[in-house]
């Protein structure tokens, strides 16, 4: 059965973006390519046009890359302590303190203000405009979220 972390839709409920989110600091360029390729070649998770492996240190962002014949690239590598700052507690030093299921909390917060918001492209800081400049932002924007229920 294919399953996401979190799915995001479209407002017209197209599965727009599938997040996977791992608690593994210091991943390697390799390591992150394989795991995307694994999610897909064992249909772990389902096609979407817009992939986000999320880690501790790195959110790791793919534009139409759902091959599974090749160990692809991230299209955009964003540091995680720089989009989830805002919803960290003053008393966490470091996302890599965290749990995967707070870490998962976190990344669901951020995801579902930013499906809520009206961003503008020229009002956001510069740890946000790969959200534009990938288009991912547009794909999402007013639409919903599902997050997995883990036992």
């Amino acid at each position: 059965m294919r399953r996401a972390d979190v799915a995001v839709y479209s407002p017209d409920g197209k599965l727009q973006l599938v997040v996977e989110i791992k608690n593994k600091s210091g991943a390697s360029a390799e390591w992150v390519a394989q795991m995307r390729r694994n999610l897909l070649v064992h249909a772990v998770i389902p096609p979407s046009p817009y992939f986000l492996l999320v880690l501790p240190d790195f959110f790791y962002l793919w534009i139409d890359a759902m091959s599974v014949h090749e160990l692809a690239s991230p299209d955009y590598q964003i540091k995680a302590a720089e989009v989830l700052a805002p919803y960290l507690r003053p008393s966490t030093q470091s996302l890599k303190e965290l749990n995967e299921y707070s870490l998962e909390l976190l990344v669901t917060s951020w995801l579902e203000d930013l499906v809520g918001t009206d961003l503008q492209q020229d009002k956001v800081g510069p740890h946000l405009q790969w959200l534009f400049d990938s288009g991912l932002y547009e794909a999402i924007r007013h639409g919903s979220i599902t997050i997995e229920a883990t036992a």
